[in-house]
């Protein structure tokens, strides 16, 4: 009987040791999950800083290329018009280089490297700002890279048939403007189906696209200072 009992306390002094040491377990799983959750969440918050400082910055230089692509509207409208004679380049020189310059730029790629390395590299619920961020952010990056890379690649091919066809190229990047030849190019259906082309990449295609990101930065910078501010 004695023995019996001594086994019996024994076997519950056990398992309540056992129960004891899984609760501590649990609890410490606990304390583990709740601080990497903390960290992931203090993690995202200075990424989504990082991201919003970029859209801060990319909406000004946005802004800049906007400013400079509508300052040559009028200058594109004017010598496209075809009542443009010589006393209108003489009166605005600026219509003999519309085909030949532009003024590329980049997005800012920080930020959003982080936000997506961090929704690779974590298992987060469904946060509709980060999946609209990234979705949108992709989607006006690569079109701006193609209408840039089409405007830089339609300069090339002017400058490559100037550089073939016209040996008054070099006094034209040198600034001057009396070579005899010159005017009659720049006169010509040739020259004017140049600019309708360099136009409609710019006006036609560029210029909605600059637009639409600046709406967009605005609205997810909004976005953005809510969230930020929530936390």
């Amino acid at each position: 009987m004695i023995s019996k009992k001594s086994i019996s306390k024994y076997l519950l002094y056990g398992i309540g040791e056992v129960i004891l040491v899984v609760i501590g377990i649990l609890i410490a799983v606990n304390i583990n999950n709740f601080n990497e959750k903390k960290a992931s969440e203090n993690r995202l918050k200075t990424y989504l800083k990082v991201y919003k400082q970029d859209l801060e910055i990319d909406t000004l230089v946005v802004g800049q290329v906007l400013k400079y692509v509508d300052d040559r509207k009028k200058h594109f409208q004017r010598f496209l018009s075809p009542t443009v004679t010589a006393k209108t380049y003489e009166e605005d020189p600026q219509g003999y280089g519309l085909t030949l310059s532009y003024s590329p730029f980049k997005l800012q790629q920080k930020g959003i490297g982080l936000l997506e390395n961090y929704v690779n590299d974590t298992e987060i619920e469904q946060d509709t700002l980060i999946s609209g961020i990234l979705a949108n952010h992709r989607i006006f990056e690569n079109l701006l890279l193609e209408s840039l890379n089409r405007i830089g690649e339609d300069i090339d091919n002017n400058m490559s048939y100037l550089k073939e066809n016209q040996p008054w190229i070099a006094n034209l990047l040198l600034g001057d403007l009396s070579h005899p030849d010159m005017l009659p190019y720049y006169l010509s259906q040739n020259y004017r189906a140049r600019l309708a082309v360099h136009n409609t990449l710019i006006y036609g295609n560029l210029e909605p696209q600059l637009k639409a990101l600046q709406d967009f930065n605005k609205i997810s910078i909004s976005k953005l200072s809510e969230r930020l501010d929530k936390k």
